[in-house]
């Protein structure tokens, strides 16, 4: 017995929406706030003539944030804002992490609220205030589509455009806080775009370097490999990964990537190998502990997959995609009420996660409390109305309560998402189960 729901997978990553936009303000509303804290910045040449640009963050009274490989093709640099124009001078610069920092003298732009990456759920809401094509002001919409472990804070990657223009700009959760500084997107793909987590910012004075022409390998390398990534290059990946090892050992997200290649090919063992490395340089992350869980899961190795999931959940409780995927460990495992109360905490911690309710409802059919089964299914079809199989178990259920009458209403849903599917449903409980007259 598993409750185990198959779904088909997905490349970029697994997109659920989170709950509770009740305390979210609207995009208009965060536009108007975050807007005036994102600026131009002009990349200028030897004669203090524009050759580029890219955008700026206002982090305090004329401290604008940006990217560092923005800078390095100029020889100076300057923000404009609201039609004004402002000398700007390097501050702090981190081309490893590719953050900058300028000083500008008379700039009254307003600060954003600085917010943390850290709590970030793949599936929440964001938005990216930039300027591309040096267009000011403008506004993208999109979701977190991944968390990528890389140093101590995740590499957020979104769905909200990131265009030639926007990196240095804002992305800012529902509550106008900034949680990243945009920076990269891959042209080649579709919604792949990434921002660095707002937390480096705290960090970039004592990180600061003087030399501002230094080279940025470390997130060159993180960038590269999550190219391969996305592109399911796994050979590419692997080489790669091996060859960042020689160069910097001690790099936990490069053994990462040696893991995420591995895991790509189906070479469980070997990624299961790559994923301890990288624990035993950052013991406590979450996100390494998931891979190390899902390469275990993989495998075959079910208790070693809980145990790893745990730890996880240790670091990071309230992440429901990761309780979501200690449940389908238990039930592989047998441990039924265990992974009964994980996909509990699953949608209590992420109400939205449509995998966790239909294992949910599973649970209670094959324990006979169909009442919760049904809640269960519905709760499944409100989030996503297409899945014919939540649609199909309803049935059953209502079929078990001798509720006839819901029966043929899902029998005439059925039909309109999946006909073969309403066939087999139609003889299997309509014509096995004629209406008797009163």
């Amino acid at each position: 017995m598993t409750f185990e729901y198959l779904r088909p997978a997905i490349s970029v990553g697994f997109v659920f929406l989170l709950v509770s936009l009740a305390n979210a303000s609207t995009p208009e509303q965060i536009f108007v706030v975050a807007s005036p804290s994102v600026v131009v910045v002009d990349i200028l040449d030897a004669k203090g003539k524009p050759i580029g640009q890219g955008s700026g963050t206002v982090i305090g009274a004329g401290q604008v944030i940006t990217n560092c490989h923005l800078l390095q093709s100029g020889k100076g640099q300057q923000i404009r804002q609201a039609g004004d124009i402002f000398k700007a001078t390097m501050q702090y610069a981190d081309p490893e992490r590719d953050l900058c920092q300028l000083s500008v003298a008379d700039l009254q732009a307003p600060s954003v609220v600085l917010g943390s990456a850290k709590k970030l759920r793949v599936g929440q809401r964001v938005y990216a205030i930039g300027a591309p094509q040096g267009l000011e002001l403008t506004l993208s919409e999109g979701l977190i589509s991944s968390l990528r472990s890389y140093d101590d804070s995740p590499y957020i990657q979104t769905s909200a455009a990131i265009s030639p223009g926007s990196s240095g700009g804002g992305l800012f959760d529902d509550q106008g806080q900034l949680i990243g500084i945009t920076t990269f997107y891959l042209a080649e793909g579709q919604n792949l775009n990434f921002a660095l987590p707002a937390d480096w910012i705290a960090d970039l004075p004592k990180r600061a370097q003087t030399e501002t022409n230094t080279k940025k390998e470390g997130l060159n390398r993180f960038n590269h490999a999550a190219t391969l990534l996305l592109k399911e290059d796994w050979q590419g990946l692997l080489k790669f990964s091996q060859q960042w090892i020689k160069s910097e050992p001690e790099r936990a997200v490069a053994w990462y990537s040696l893991g995420s290649a591995y895991r790509g090919l189906k070479q469980y063992n070997e990624a299961i190998l790559a994923y301890q490395s990288a624990l035993r340089i950052e013991p406590v992350h979450a996100s390494l502990w998931n891979s190390l869980g899902i390469a275990y899961f993989k495998n075959r190795q079910f208790g070693e997959a809980i145990r790893a999931y745990e730890e996880a959940l240790r670091i990071q409780p309230e992440d429901g995609e990761i309780w979501y995927r200690v449940g389908i460990a238990y039930s592989r495992n047998a441990q039924y009420d265990q992974a009964h109360h994980a996909f509990q905490d699953a949608v209590r911690n992420q109400p939205t996660h449509a995998q966790a309710w239909y294992n949910l409802a599973l649970y209670y059919s094959t324990a006979k409390q169909y009442d919760q089964s049904v809640s269960a299914y519905l709760k499944v079809l409100s989030i996503q109305p297409e899945n014919s199989d939540a649609l199909f178990e309803l049935g059953l259920m209502y079929q078990l309560q001798g509720k006839r009458d819901k029966v043929l209403e899902v029998y005439q849903s059925l039909r309109k998402l999946d006909r073969e599917k309403a066939e087999i449903y139609f003889e299997k409980l309509v014509l096995a189960n004629p209406k008797r007259p009163d």
